[in-house]
């Protein structure tokens, strides 16, 4: 049996290897401000380009994940520079919370409150302090969940709004962001999934009884307000009280959203949601896997029952299947789901790894879509997250197998 796992085993730890030297290489540098905010399609720098709290944040989360899971000192010494300056530079000592946008000299661009981002912050000083025992990253991310439950939570309808002033005040009028392209919107399922994510990674290593308490309802917000049980996709935008304002499906969101409400269900701990988020998780990748997948390999990105389909295959879509589909086989043992996974996973190496210059194209080279090859949201995060999941997953197969 080992003989199936290992070598899937170190091509992830290879991978992860290759994803890392490319950000070390051509993103971060030895100035003060750490980090390029935009490097183009030609690996070509920008110096003057702004710093999204999105790629920052998403940089301490991986080199930390990085670090704790393979112990290399190189990801200790990245994850701690690229924290020095995320704390120095991103955290609003006035209001709380964190800026969306400093200039590339690190002074402040955009102080709103964007909760994607700041959702993106908890997620990453609580796996800086998993990785590395540090307890003012801990008192971090407890100070912006605070923020965010007397601020952003809406205690009438339950869930968080978009984006609020830098000073923490609500305008339904100023909603419309890079992640809500709807006016009348003002929560969506993207950021959503992403506090799932943080709430899960902060009640992980901070058992705290009123965050278990908001973990387990906001779990019950991504199955039955965010949830289509018609079709068991995600809806993307709703009003406050949860009326669904479009008919987008985002595959790569879906099958994310599968691994990432069964890990928050397992990081609670409570059996009864488990027992309900392993059938809507399973459910969910079943949807993907008979759905998603375009002629010519990789999972689609997005359809508009209306209006067609997106049907080029990005990079961060990719790293989520098989994260998701590898996920579905270990609930189910359906070899369907582990075939997917790894189908996804060769389309990965074909169309995606820069076999010159390492990382990852942001879209499959068929696809003919040249992007920058760093930015506020092409970041390290979900493929790098990909190896290390995979990693851990497997070896925890491979211990199971030895007890």
């Amino acid at each position: 049996m080992d003989e199936k796992w290992i070598p899937l085993r170190e091509s992830m730890k290879s991978e992860l290897e290759n994803i890392l030297n490319f950000w070390e290489r051509y993103a971060i540098h030895s100035g003060d401000d750490v980090f390029y905010g935009v490097v183009d399609k030609n690996l070509k720098p920008n110096p003057l380009a702004g710093k999204i709290l999105v790629l920052a944040s998403r940089l301490v989360w991986t080199y930390s994940s990085a670090y704790r899971v393979t112990q290399n000192p190189k990801y200790k010494a990245l994850a701690m520079r690229v924290y020095d300056f995320f704390i120095s530079n991103f955290i609003d000592r006035e209001y709380g919370g964190t800026y969306w946008e400093l200039y590339a000299d690190g002074r402040m661009k955009n102080g709103q409150k964007v909760v994607y981002g700041e959702a993106f912050s908890v997620y990453a000083l609580s796996e800086y302090y998993r990785a590395f025992g540090d307890g003012q990253a801990l008192e971090g991310a407890i100070a912006i969940y605070r923020c965010l439950e007397k601020y952003a939570y809406d205690g009438e309808y339950k869930g968080y709004y978009e984006v609020l002033t830098r000073d923490w005040l609500f305008d339904q009028n100023k909603q419309v962001s890079q992640i809500n392209p709807i006016e009348n919107a003002c929560k969506t399922m993207n950021t959503h999934l992403h506090l799932l994510e943080a709430y899960t990674a902060l009640y992980r290593v901070w058992k705290d009884p009123q965050l278990k308490a908001k973990l387990r309802e906001h779990i019950e917000v991504m199955i039955d307000k965010i949830l289509n049980h018609d079709n068991f996709h995600f809806m993307l935008y709703f009003d406050r009280s949860w009326n669904s304002q479009s008919p987008e499906i985002s595959y790569g969101h879906d099958i994310e959203g599968s691994w990432l409400v069964w890990e928050a269900a397992e990081v609670l701990g409570e059996e009864d949601v488990k027992e309900a988020v392993k059938k809507v998780a399973i459910q969910m990748a079943r949807a993907v896997l008979e759905e998603g997948w375009h002629r010519d390999g990789g999972i689609l990105y997005e359809k508009d029952p209306h209006g067609g389909v997106k049907a080029f295959r990005s990079w961060w879509v990719q790293s989520e299947a098989v994260v998701g589909f590898f996920n579905a086989w270990q609930l189910t043992g359906k070899a369907e789901y582990l075939d997917g996974a790894l189908k996804v996973w060769d389309f990965i190496q074909k169309e995606l790894v820069d076999p010159v210059h390492g990382g990852w194209f942001p879209y499959a080279v068929s696809d003919g879509r040249p992007a920058n090859r760093v930015d506020g949201w092409t970041c390290p995060y979900h493929n790098a997250r990909m190896c290390v999941e995979m990693m851990e997953r497997i070896d925890s197969i491979l211990h199971a197998h030895e007890l």
